[in-house]
């Protein structure tokens, strides 16, 4: 496995939460975001990872994917309430995928929902004020990796 396959298996896991699908979901395509009337978008980047080598041919790859969770702006306070709303559905979701359903046992520990970010505005200066909330959930997976040492 690698980080691009777990991130294949976050983006299906998003896609399960209810108000997500293929068309309003992608792996680092923020061009969705101009491409329809979705009211919530949810895009997938890579985040920072770590690698904790346990011998000279053992790696554990200590993974994290960063869902953006766009929410298209409406009004005072509405607009903020469904965007915690979709987080509840991102974390309750990601809370019952302890592996992200891996069927390949590369997942050997839990994934989580480690961390939210805080909710911000993002604006648009030509029309005055915010154009969209933004909320960033942290997904954390650890896997197992054999080296092939060439040495």
């Amino acid at each position: 496995m690698s980080y691009s396959t777990g991130e294949a298996l976050v983006l299906t896991r998003l896609q399960a939460v209810s108000g997500f699908t293929t068309t309003n979901t992608s792996r680092g395509k923020w061009g969705i975001l101009n491409s329809g009337k979705a009211a919530v978008y949810g895009i997938i980047k890579p985040g920072p990872a770590e690698r904790e080598f346990v011998s000279s041919t053992l790696v554990i790859n200590h993974w994290r994917a960063m869902i953006q969770i766009w929410r298209r702006y409406k009004d005072d306070g509405d607009t903020l309430t469904n965007l915690e709303t979709d987080v509840a559905l991102v974390l309750a979701e990601f809370d019952r995928y302890g592996k992200l359903a891996d069927t390949t046992g590369t997942i050997p520990n839990d994934a989580r929902a480690s961390r939210v970010g805080e909710a911000q505005e993002m604006w648009l200066t030509s029309e005055g004020g915010p154009s969209w909330l933004k909320q960033e959930v942290t997904i954390e997976w650890e896997e197992q990796a054999t080296i092939n040492p060439a040495e």
